[in-house]
């Protein structure tokens, strides 16, 4: 098979440039890639991420804002995405023993852990978590956190046989 030399000089570089990248670890050689660093102190307003476009579908998931931009409704969109996994009717009739359903949570009295159901307990315990519960504070920031806490005092839960409507769909 005959190759031109255009050919051979590409495959030539191909390989040399791996060559380089894999042995750049043995010889202690680091190699630095560009990087958007902030200053160490930026201020909070630089710290709020850009709008998200109405229409950028990944932008929106990525932030937790297809269902709403704040409040409750993007707190909905946090329970879909991070809780109802493990607190779904589903899953607690197939182990009883499972997370407990949060449906009417602000009406208990008190949380597993004993202690009384109020806005800071209940972030606590999502920022935290415990033996049980995995914790969500290096995950979710103070805004994620209040979103879904306002949702599971406010509107939580849906129906499992009757999940929220996509607000996209339009019939």
């Amino acid at each position: 098979m005959i190759f031109s030399s255009r050919t051979n000089l590409t495959l030539a570089l191909l390989i040399l440039s791996g060559a380089i990248l894999s042995c750049a670890g043995k010889w202690g050689v680091s190699l630095v890639f560009a990087q958007a660093t902030t200053p160490p102190k930026a201020s909070a307003a630089a710290a709020k991420p850009a709008p998200v476009d109405e229409y950028d579908r990944v932008a929106q998931l990525w932030y937790y804002q297809r269902m709403g931009k704040s409040g409750w409704e993007r707190g909905q969109e946090i329970y879909k995405m991070k809780c109802w996994i493990c607190h779904n009717d589903y899953t607690i009739k197939a182990q009883p023993d499972a997370a407990p359903t949060l449906k009417g949570l602000f009406q208990r009295p008190l949380l597993r852990t004993g202690q009384p159901v109020n806005d800071e307990t209940v972030a606590a315990q999502i920022r935290n978590g415990n033996s049980r519960m995995a914790a969500y504070g290096h995950v979710l920031n103070e805004q994620d956190i209040a979103d879904l806490v306002t949702y599971l005092r406010e509107k939580c839960c849906w129906d499992e046989m009757n999940p929220p409507a996509n607000p996209r769909y339009h019939p």
